[in-house]
């Protein structure tokens, strides 16, 4: 049993090396991966999503050239950084995955996820000295994604 739970864990810590590794080769994959994401999971009517979700159509098509092993570390970042939580799992529509499994993500920050993404927005409008969000916030500060008011809330019963 003993033998075992070294195995996993082995390969638990050798995975984690791995997306350390692909991630810190492809920065700005990760950054555009995380903010669609958010977006993705701002913009769903049930508050889910999955990084097939934050991909688009012709690149679901595509097989990333490197394997597209940095987008794991996009999932679990949004996880560690508390913006979302794991709902379940599904299998993924992008054919080079073979319909392996992909993480089913549910929003549990959205403040924090809109905050975080007008942030990003702000700082690159100042760095680009442009006075319009950014298109690589992918639309997620327009104005329906903010929170909403539900009936019981205007009604005071929420």
């Amino acid at each position: 049993m003993s033998e075992t739970k070294d195995l996993i864990a082995d390969g638990e810590r050798r995975k984690r090396v791995g997306m350390a590794l692909a991630a810190s080769n492809n920065i700005d994959r990760v950054t555009l991966g995380r903010l669609t994401l958010l977006a993705s999971l701002l913009r769903s009517d049930t508050g889910s999503a999955t990084i097939d979700d934050a991909t688009g159509a012709d690149d679901l098509r595509n097989q990333f050239a490197d394997g597209g092993r940095w987008r794991g570390t996009v999932t679990k970042s949004v996880i560690a950084d508390g913006f979302a939580t794991i709902e379940g799992v599904t299998q993924s529509v992008r054919p080079s995955r073979h319909r392996g499994y992909v993480a089913v993500l549910r929003l549990a920050d959205r403040a924090g996820a809109v905050d975080y993404l007008r942030t990003f927005a702000e700082a690159v409008a100042w760095i680009t000295n442009e006075k319009t969000p950014p298109a690589a916030t992918d639309g997620a500060l327009d104005q329906s994604l903010a929170p909403t008011t539900t009936k019981e809330q205007t009604n005071g019963t929420a």
